[in-house]
């Protein structure tokens, strides 16, 4: 069984368990590596919060920490972006400093895993606002980032068939009761009984699900005009405009957190359709904030961001951000990026599938909207790099996926001795290839143009082991589900692309509906593939 068949059947088995314990099911495809963490020894679930609690310049976040080990104390601090970035790193480094076992590559070109670290995504809006914290750019209301240490984790079983429950320090002799390990496998045992009796096999289709545009083609018209107002008047060389699609989840209002109709019903219908290599899924629970230990008493935290409901996060990315390696040897981290820019939808028709791949080969302005990012990139991981490692090995390569070819670029740096992976990612975010250049301009007419946040997309989802290797895809083809005050659930979705002066409205408004398009069949009509 696949992961995008499991993920369902197990998220639904595990909350009639037990709906009280912090299961955060994480799912990443990593490219044919697959990984299903459970039940996170510790997460960090960052809020937005209208209270500056800080008395410096810098905005201030709410980060509730869930302990696993501690009794499941949850607890809230108001920190701002670099001191929970921070706070990351040295957690990463104390773990990895006693790490005795060696998971790193054997070579540069070996496909990276998951074997100890922390799992999760940063979304846009966190990473944007941090860039241009001057702008005011909007925060959605749900979590602005989710990471969490997974300890306990699914993996592909060696034969190929089935999945093994891995540990990673579990079995000394003081944990070898520990509750939750022993709750994970009792619950696991439970559910491969139950999947073995065929009449529990049977997966049950989700209700259509129909999303409609926020914008009409008038008003795509009117954010592109003033795109490229700001363009020829040399804000930016390119700024990547986007729209949203919302809906609503079917039976949300009788079942309020625990729906038979969740987001997570649709996955298996959309990776069959998509089989995107940076796919994910993530899921948190609603907190009660009655249960925190706030250390900041004196202050009113419930606001829009405190009622923590059940947020998930289902990507179908077929970007990746960032590949970070580590030499086993030598210990040299080293980084791989891969933007994309460009696009041209598929045919059946094979004559015109290759008609409009050569197409994308020979368009000069999508030549040069990829040329623009590769530059805004090689400058972002200047910052980090060795002197003289930032290469460009492919440049204008073709990427066929399911409903559309991208133009894709490779690019590959050595990291400098002092610079933290975790570093490296914090900031480099937002990615280049969905903002444009220069990036904090373009992030501030990004917000000024689209008028909604864009929450967790265009953020990133992915893994950073703590010896520094990981991989992050970029959050595209990427829908949102918000349980909201009146039990329903709202789902988002958004697409867009790159404008430059060369940029023709019509076509991309088209391109927006050619990334997403089949996203949206499949939702409008889940039994149909």
């Amino acid at each position: 069984m696949s992961a995008a068949e499991l993920l369902p059947k197990l998220q639904r088995h595990l909350i009639k368990q037990d709906v009280q314990t912090n299961w955060q099911l994480v799912w990443l495809n990593n490219a044919g590596r697959p990984v299903i963490g459970l039940l996170p020894k510790v997460s960090w679930s960052v809020y937005a919060t209208h209270n500056q609690i800080s008395h410096t310049k810098l905005p201030t976040y709410k980060v509730i920490k869930h302990c696993r080990s501690d009794k499941n104390a949850v607890t809230t601090a108001y920190m701002n972006y670099i001191k929970w970035q921070d706070e990351l790193i040295a957690y990463s480094q104390a773990y990895e400093a006693n790490n005795t076992v060696s998971n790193s590559l054997n070579t540069l070109y070996e496909k990276p895993n998951y074997h100890h670290g922390l799992i999760g995504f940063i979304g846009y809006d966190i990473a944007a606002h941090e860039l241009s914290p001057a702008a005011n750019i909007k925060l959605a209301a749900q979590p602005c980032a989710v990471l969490g240490h997974y300890d306990m984790y699914l993996t592909p079983c060696d034969s190929g068939r089935g999945w093994a429950l891995r540990t990673v320090g579990l079995h000394t002799p003081s944990d070898e009761t520990d509750p939750a390990l022993g709750l994970l496998i009792s619950c696991l045992d439970s559910l491969e009984q139950q999947l073995s009796k065929t009449t529990n096999n049977i997966a049950k289709t989700p209700a259509p699900l129909h999303l409609q545009p926020r914008w009409h083609q008038h008003d795509y018209q009117a954010a592109f005009d003033k795109t490229q107002y700001y363009l020829q008047q040399g804000d930016c060389y390119q700024i990547n405009l986007t729209q949203e699609w919302i809906g609503y989840l079917a039976s949300a209002r009788e079942n309020a957190f625990t729906q038979s109709t969740s987001l997570i019903a649709y996955l298996p219908v959309l990776h069959q359709n998509t089989q995107a290599p940076f796919a994910g899924y993530l899921q948190t629970q609603p907190l009660d904030d009655d249960r925190f230990d706030n250390s900041n008493n004196d202050r009113d935290a419930r606001d829009l961001h405190s009622v923590n409901p059940q947020f998930e996060l289902l990507s179908c990315s077929p970007e990746l951000f960032f590949t970070f390696t580590k030499e086993p040897n030598s210990g040299k981290h080293h980084i791989i990026t891969k933007p994309i820019k460009g696009t041209m939808p598929r045919s059946t028709n094979r004559e015109q599938d290759n008609a409009y791949k050569q197409q994308l080969i020979d368009s000069e302005k999508d030549r040069a909207e990829n040329v623009m990012i590769v530059d805004l990139l090689r400058n972002d991981l200047g910052k980090y790099a060795k002197i003289g490692s930032v290469k460009v090995p492919k440049l204008f390569a073709i990427e066929s996926f399911s409903n559309v070819h991208h133009m894709v670029s490779t690019i590959r740096a050595e990291l400098k001795d002092d610079a933290h992976p975790l570093a490296v990612l914090f900031g480099s975010l937002p990615a280049g290839s969905i903002t444009g250049t220069p990036k904090k301009r373009a992030v501030e007419i990004i917000s000024e143009l689209e008028q909604a946040p864009r929450g967790a997309y265009c953020g990133t989802m992915g893994y950073m082991n703590f010896d520094g290797s990981g991989q992050w895809n970029v959050l595209i083809r990427t829908l949102q589900a918000n349980s909201l005050a009146n039990a329903e659930t709202e789902v988002s979705l958004w697409a867009g692309g790159g404008i430059t002066v060369a940029s023709n409205s019509k076509e991309e408004y088209q391109e927006c509906l050619d990334k997403v398009g089949n996203l949206l069949n499949v939702l409008n009509q889940p039994d149909i593939i």
